[in-house]
């Protein structure tokens, strides 16, 4: 298998999976705050500090969003 085609070494496939956990992370926190508190560590940590970016920029989140949708959509 060529390691170049894998999805992971992709600059647009990681913007496109980034996003997708921060905004879902940020969907989750509005939902249900205590699965995300401050008080985490590791991956839930992760996940929490994902939200607060998706809440601070979220115009900006929103907009990587609707482009890599029209990427994925039509040019990919």
């Amino acid at each position: 298998m060529n390691i170049t085609k894998l999805g992971v070494f992709r600059l647009d496939s990681m913007i496109l999976v980034f996003s997708l956990i921060i905004c879902c992370s940020t969907y989750v926190r509005g939902m249900k705050p205590d699965l995300l508190n401050k008080h985490r560590k590791g991956l839930g940590g992760f996940f929490r500090r994902c939200a607060v970016i998706g809440d601070r920029l979220s115009p900006l989140v929103s907009l990587t969003c609707l482009i890599m949708a029209f990427y994925v959509m039509f040019i990919r």
